[in-house]
């Protein structure tokens, strides 16, 4: 199932953002990509903080992330990371990403998350993927 809500996120670049080159080091996207996840979520009452405190379950851990760069951001610059579901499985979900400066897209990209619970035992954290909660996707349908 795909799901068009589409959460923006403003974020102006900042001097530390940006390689010797004056131009945005590439890590910084898929930081903005998980900050504009993250916030969509928030958006509709859903925070990771808060349905891990409430349902115990681990959520969003990334699989896989991609990303293709288009054009080159720069120190001081504004842009928006538009951030939506594009399509929600039986336990993992794919985010897609877009980070616009005007209408120039810079980057796009998606990230395949799950949701997870521990598993018992040792004090290291194991995780298996759960199903998706009808819950957790309704807001964005």
């Amino acid at each position: 199932m795909t799901a068009s809500r589409e959460f923006i996120l403003p974020v102006r670049i900042a001097f530390g953002d940006c390689d010797p080159a004056g131009i945005v080091y590439f890590p910084n996207f898929f930081r903005w990509f998980d900050a504009g996840m993250h916030e969509m979520f928030a958006s509709v009452g859903l925070p990771a903080d808060k349905v891990t405190r409430e349902t115990g379950l681990v959520v969003w851990p990334s699989i896989d992330a991609k990303a293709t760069f288009h054009a080159p951001a720069r120190y001081g610059e504004q842009v928006e990371v538009r951030t939506s579901i594009a399509e929600w499985r039986n336990r993992t979900f794919v985010m897609a990403h877009r980070i616009v400066r005007g209408e120039t897209l810079v980057c796009d990209g998606t990230v395949l998350r799950f949701v997870g619970e521990r598993l018992p035992g040792d004090d290291t954290v194991k995780l298996r993927a759960v199903a998706v909660p009808d819950w957790m996707r309704k807001p964005f349908e």
